[in-house]
C-alpha cells in the first residue's frame, strides 16, 4: 500500500490536498509539496513515527497536550480525536501557510478542543527571526542552518510564559519539534516542567540535555528521530518497554 501511496503522491497535481486520515479517525490534510507535512502522512499514516503510532498508549482520556512545532498538526489532530473534544490540545506552528493548513483540518475534523497560536517557543519572550532553512516550511527554525534561508519575524514565548498566558492548570504531554531549538525551548520551560511533570518528546536534536530533568527515564524506539523523556513516577513509565522500545536511561 506504501507503494500505491507513493505513486499517487507523485501523479497528483502539486496544487492538491493530500487527505490522509488517521488510525483513531482524525483526518490531516497537507500541501502535495516537498517540505510541506502532507507528503510523509500520506504515505506512511500513523507509523510516520513511532511515537504518533502508539500515541494513544501514552493519553489518558483526558488531558492537556502541548505541540511545539505543529506543521500540519499530525499530532494535534491524533490527540483531539482521543480527548474527543475535551481535554486542551494547544499547538504552536510559527509558518503561517502551514498555520492555515492545520486550521483548515481543524474545522473539517469539528475540533473544538485544540488552540492554534501562530507563535514560536523559545528561551524568552519576545520577537525574534524564523527562518526557513532549504526553502521548506517544515525545516524553519530559530537556529539559522542554511546560508541562504529567508526570515520571517515571529513573536516567541517561552513556555512558562505560555503556560500562564493560557491559565493552563497543568501539561500531560509536551511534544517538541523544532529543528535544532528544542535546547532553548527546553530552557524556557524549566518551571513548568517542575511543576507539571509531563511526558516530554523531543528530536533526537536534543539528546544530551544541559537542563536537568530529574527522576526522569529516556525511551527511544528503533529508528525513531525522537526520544521520549517519561517521569519514573508516571503511570505510563512501563508503557515504552512493553512495546519494544529501548530504554536509554
Amino acid at each position: 500500500m506504501k507503494f500505491v501511496r507513493k505513486i499517487r503522491v507523485a501523479i497528483t497535481p502539486r496544487r492538491w490536498l493530500l487527505k490522509t486520515k488517521l488510525s483513531n479517525g482524525a483526518v490531516v490534510y497537507g500541501r502535495n509539496r516537498v517540505g510541506y507535512g502532507g507528503r510523509g502522512i500520506y504515505i506512511f499514516r500513523d507509523a510516520l513515527e513511532p511515537e504518533l503510532y502508539h500515541l494513544d498508549s501514552f493519553l489518558d482520556p483526558n488531558g492537556i497536550f502541548v505541540d511545539i512545532g505543529a506543521n500540519t498538526g499530525v499530532y494535534t489532530l491524533k490527540a483531539a480525536k482521543h480527548y474527543d473534544n475535551k481535554g486542551i490540545v494547544l499547538a504552536l506552528e510559527p509558518f503561517p501557510e502551514v498555520l492555515a493548513m492545520l486550521y483548515h483540518s481543524v474545522r473539517v475534523n469539528g475540533f473544538t478542543n485544540i488552540r492554534l497560536r501562530n507563535l514560536c517557543a523559545g528561551a524568552q519572550t519576545g520577537v525574534r527571526t524564523l527562518w526557513m532553512n532549504s526553502k521548506k516550511p517544515n525545516l524553519s527554525s530559530l537556529v539559522h542552518k542554511s546560508e541562504k534561508a529567508s526570515g520571517l519575524s515571529v513573536l516567541t514565548v517561552s513556555l512558562d510564559d505560555l503556560y500562564t498566558w493560557e491559565n493552563l492548570e497543568r501539561i500531560d504531554y509536551l511534544k517538541i519539534d523544532a529543528e535544532g531549538a528544542e535546547q532553548e525551548i527546553l530552557s524556557g520551560a524549566v518551571k513548568t516542567i517542575k511543576k507539571c511533570r509531563p511526558i516530554i518528546q523531543v528530536e533526537i536534536s536534543i539528546r544530551y540535555f544541559t537542563i536537568e530533568l530529574p527522576h526522569y527515564a529516556i525511551f527511544q524506539a528503533l529508528g525513531s528521530p525522537n526520544m521520549v523523556y517519561i517521569p519514573k513516577e508516571h503511570r505510563k513509565i512501563r508503557v515504552p518497554e512493553t512495546i519494544g522500545w529501548n530504554k536509554i536511561q
